[in-house]
């Protein structure tokens, strides 16, 4: 991904409009390019800033925030990661299972 395809991402990423496919790409990109990074943090700074100035809820730690966001995100992309794995998992053992079972037939059918 380059850093004006990531760029493109910031907003959608901010409304949680991206893909996970792109969310993969997108975070990336984000935790090996620190101008990308930094891009981020002023577009939500100055986007969910304004958001919270509407509301007036006072004082708000819009970078702790926005730390919280990426952990959420890497989050999300660890369990779709060990699910993968998971459904990986149980058809190796589904096929697995039903080798045995036709080999276990084969033994029957020769056996008699």
């Amino acid at each position: 991904m380059t850093c004006m395809e990531a760029e493109k991402m910031v907003i959608p990423y901010i409304e949680d409009e991206l893909t996970i496919s792109e969310l993969l790409e997108f975070m990336e990109h984000i935790k090996a390019c620190p101008n990308c990074r930094e891009e981020l943090e002023i577009h939500y700074m100055v986007t969910v800033g304004l958001k919270k100035l509407d509301e007036g809820d006072g004082a708000y730690d819009i970078i702790g925030d926005l730390r919280r966001k990426l952990e959420e995100s890497a989050g999300v992309l660890r369990r779709l990661k060990l699910f993968q794995m998971a459904c990986y998992a149980v058809d190796t053992l589904s096929g697995m299972a039903l080798l045995v079972m036709v080999l276990l037939q084969f033994r029957i059918w020769i056996i008699v």
